[in-house]
């Protein structure tokens, strides 16, 4: 390679034709969250219940299991998910343009929040099935729960109807 020509590492972010690889990859990784958008929306859906009964009966230890049990099954898929839209989402789609300034704030402050009500909750024993000990707690963990499920079903909804058509778009319109 001549010294006089920028290397690919120096050229990044650019707008054009993406490299061969890069578009199935990216084709790959959008219909990957799209299937674990409807994965996690039934996960949210179970959540949303269990943090209904339990806000309405906090008392009722079966409910308090089946609350903790609906997060705990969200919380060990949301890491991984997060991280693959971040680099997806944050990083490639505002470097290729994809994805509208004002759209990338909101999702920005959707994250925000997300990660405000996840820090609310408390932090659960290893034991499944253990949550807060009061009833008062028990009914602020369910609020919690609650906000946090509409949290999530406004961000798939989100990224299902606008933020990954948007990326297919770019990738397939470059």
């Amino acid at each position: 390679m001549d010294a006089s020509q920028p290397s690919n590492a120096q050229m990044w972010p650019r707008r054009g034709p993406l490299p061969d690889l890069e578009i199935p990859m990216i084709s790959t990784m959008v219909e990957c969250l799209g299937s674990e958008h409807r994965k996690m929306d039934e996960h949210v859906l179970h959540l949303a219940l269990a943090a209904t009964r339990l806000a309405s009966r906090p008392d009722d230890v079966t409910t308090l299991a089946r609350a903790v049990e609906a997060w705990e099954e969200i919380r060990r898929e949301l890491r991984s998910h997060v991280q693959i839209e971040d680099e997806l989402v944050l990083s490639w789609g505002d470097t290729h343009q994809a994805i509208s300034p004002t759209l990338l704030d909101m999702l920005k402050i959707e994250r925000q929040e997300m990660r405000r009500l996840m820090a609310a909750l408390p932090e659960l024993p290893s034991d499944e099935g253990q949550g807060p000990e009061s009833a008062a707690e028990r009914a602020t963990f369910a609020r919690t729960l609650l906000a946090l499920a509409r949290n999530l079903d406004s961000h798939i909804e989100r990224y299902d109807a606008e933020v990954l058509p948007s990326i297919l778009r770019a990738v397939f319109h470059e």
